[in-house]
């Protein structure tokens, strides 16, 4: 006589099957928010290399013709759909030439730190002077 066969075919329990559901789940909450990081990051360096091109370029021109072009060509587009604008457009400055981004703006790294630590220097001064108005209180001598 023949054997009879068995129902288990040596497939995947449910639990299992749930638990690979549960993992993937669990990466992709992980990866999903690093990639729009990412993603943003990759956008402002394409800006920032299109503003370093255009500057670039700026300079060739000043330096072959003598005298400033302030063209954008319309190859340079930010994929944030911003506009770039010249922040410095006169030949006589030392920063000449420099563009910026309506969204990414094009300032040094360096004026804004220098902003930050403005405003905590005001920060801190401002609390010492809170600190200062609030001793003695009450304790003045007639």
């Amino acid at each position: 006589m023949k054997a009879l066969k068995s129902n288990n075919s040596g497939g995947f329990t449910i639990i299992e099957l749930l638990m690979v559901f549960v993992i993937i789940g669990a990466l992709a909450s992980i990866a999903i928010p690093q990639y729009a990081s990412y993603r943003v990051k990759a956008i402002a360096a394409h800006c920032l290399a299109n503003r370093y091109n255009i500057e670039m370029a700026e300079s060739a021109y000043f330096l072959d013709h003598d005298s400033p072009s302030l063209k954008i060509d319309d190859s340079y587009k930010c994929l944030s759909e911003g506009e770039y604008v010249w922040l410095i457009s006169d030949p006589n400055d030392p920063g000449y030439p420099k563009i910026g981004c309506s969204i990414h703006f094009g300032g040094s790294e360096d004026e804004k730190d220098k902003d930050k630590d403005k405003d905590k220097d005001k920060d801190k001064d401002k609390d010492k002077n809170d600190k200062g108005k609030g001793k003695g209180k009450g304790k003045g001598k007639k």
